[in-house]
């Protein structure tokens, strides 16, 4: 096997036109836009997910559990509040994540704790 530098195209092994070289958001691995199948005619301005990360999105059913909570529960991601994590801690700012936002082993905790409260370190 050939070393190449971590930010390196998956599909080509370039490290070069880093202008568009996509990060997924899932597993962190790189590739040019006209490397993925199909190929992009533009940088996306959304997050964007590999193929492999796309398809474990689709099945582990987070994204469908997110929608089908109550819109008072949705309303209030991204609100800064409180959170205490036992009496020896205190209280400290704390931020109301939206799971669907979450990858790898946080997003398998969130599906597992949806609709309560869970405190993510």
């Amino acid at each position: 096997p050939v070393d190449r530098p971590p930010e390196s195209c998956v599909r080509c092994g370039d490290d070069d036109d880093h202008a568009n070289l996509l990060l997924c958001e899932g597993c962190g691995r790189y590739e040019h836009t006209y490397c993925n199948v199909p190929p992009l005619r533009v940088v996306p301005e959304h997050d964007w997910y590999c193929d492999a990360c796309r398809s474990t999105r689709r099945t582990d059913g987070l994204d469908e559990a997110v929608r089908a909570l109550p819109v008072s529960v949705r309303a209030r991601f991204a609100e800064i509040c409180f959170a205490q994590g036992g009496s020896s801690f205190g209280w400290w700012p704390a931020v109301i994540y939206d799971p669907a936002l979450t990858v790898g082993s946080a997003r398998r905790l969130a599906l597992k704790h949806l609709g309560r409260r869970h405190l993510v370190y």
